[in-house]
């Protein structure tokens, strides 16, 4: 394989034009030579589910488009003499590697063969996009947060996907954890202040998002706090009502006080709260899981329940009523992080000092923030939530922070 493909380098390549459009694709890729990664001038990477027509520079013209078609299958769908080959991906599959197509070709007064390496690019990693989740974890208590409000984007997660919880600070300061449908968050009674908590997400092909950090705000509760409950219901598949107020308890002898109801996004579906603490949802698509928060502000605290809804007869490993604070899937451990290099400026004379500065003194730039250190807590659980795949347009959404500010409007505190 190597021996082909320095030969392949070795050969004289033609000026080729290549184009990508976007197509759909299914299905997995199966049976092929060895040799992914490679990146000379003759390599040719599919996009996931999309498509690349490699053309012949002009005056040449391709001499067997039979032998094309046979050598690039099943990647090689089309081809003509004057115009190329189309490659296309059928989805995504580590084991593939890669094809070795020799492709002949004329100008009329000389002839040459290019062997093509075709390879299938995976799909991009999916993102998280929330950067600051904007509603309280209690000291000493705990909040939920479920994957619906972590702002998760991926491209290849219908068959599967997961949580991890990388690292945390101050160290010390909470016991966090992934369940296969929240980021449980305990902090410990003596903490306050803003808690950093690194996360990822990962899909159904192996691929892991950028370490995220996620700002949550701690404070002390009053005694007087309602609780939220964090629920499974079963997924209306024409949409429904939920009564949120049946999920919400107020202690026994609490302060009257007024008492509003927001809820957050669905991944699947709308959801719209009205102020008696009915929740309206109507799904846009079919999933057969979907989940959504809601959040209760009451005498000055503000706590966060959630709903996750399961389509009837799906096997997905979840309980039937509460939603699980403790993973059901033994955790698997996660990597630790490679630290970041140095970077450190070598002086033009060679003498290994490191220009540390503008005023010569060696220092480190005093501007620059220490990193806090992290706690690293290391795991993974896989979740049958499917996040939605990344819009085609940047046009705006409603974010994360919606809920809120509906909900400093509502109080009057805005």
């Amino acid at each position: 394989m190597r021996a082909r493909i320095a030969a392949a380098v070795g050969r004289v390549v033609l000026l080729v034009a290549v184009s990508a459009l976007a197509v759909g694709g299914a299905g997995g890729a199966t049976g092929a030579a060895t040799g992914a990664g490679y990146t000379g001038p003759n390599a040719v990477a599919v996009p996931y589910t999309g498509e690349k027509v490699v053309k012949p520079a002009d005056g040449w013209r391709l001499t067997d488009c039979p032998a094309v078609i046979a050598g690039g299958a099943p990647l090689v769908t089309a081809c003509d003499p004057g115009e190329g080959f189309t490659v296309v991906s059928p989805g995504y599959d580590p084991e593939f590697g890669s094809i070795i197509v020799p492709v002949a070709l004329t100008n009329g007064r000389s002839s040459t063969t290019i062997d093509y390496v075709l390879s299938l690019e995976p799909p991009a990693v999916p993102e998280i996009l929330v950067k600051t989740y904007p509603f309280p974890a209690p000291s000493g208590g705990t909040l939920l947060i479920p994957i619906s409000d972590l702002g998760v984007e991926c491209t290849a997660c219908a068959k599967g996907g997961g949580l991890e919880v990388t690292s945390f600070a101050p160290v010390g300061a909470a016991t966090i954890l992934p369940t296969e449908t929240h980021l449980v968050i305990r902090p410990k009674t003596s903490f306050e202040g803003p808690l950093e908590v690194t996360v990822r997400f990962g899909d159904m092909y192996g691929g892991w998002s950028q370490p995220t950090m996620i700002t949550v705000p701690v404070s002390k509760q009053g005694d007087d706090a309602p609780l939220a409950q964090h629920v499974q219901r079963p997924l209306p598949a024409e949409g429904g009502e939920i009564e949120l107020a049946e999920l919400i308890h107020v202690p026994e002898g609490a302060a009257d006080a007024e008492q509003h109801i927001l809820c957050g996004g669905a991944i699947h579906g709308t959801v719209v709260c009205d102020a008696s603490g009915i929740a309206t949802y109507r799904p846009f698509e079919k999933a057969l899981v979907d989940q959504f928060s809601f959040h209760v502000a009451r005498g000055g605290d503000v706590v966060t329940g959630s709903v996750t809804l399961v389509a009837e007869g799906a096997d997905v490993g979840l309980p039937e009523r509460l939603a699980p604070a403790e993973p059901r899937t033994e955790p698997s451990p996660a990597p630790t992080p490679k630290p970041e290099p140095e970077q450190t400026e070598q002086p033009e004379d060679g003498s290994g000092e490191a220009d540390a500065g503008s005023d010569g003194s060696g220092s480190e730039d005093e501007s620059e923030e220490e990193k806090e250190p992290q706690e690293y807590v290391l795991l993974r659980v896989p979740t049958p939530l499917v996040p939605p795949t990344p819009p085609e347009d940047s046009g705006a959404q409603a974010g994360i922070f919606t809920p809120l500010v509906d909900l400093l409007d509502r109080v009057g505190a805005r």
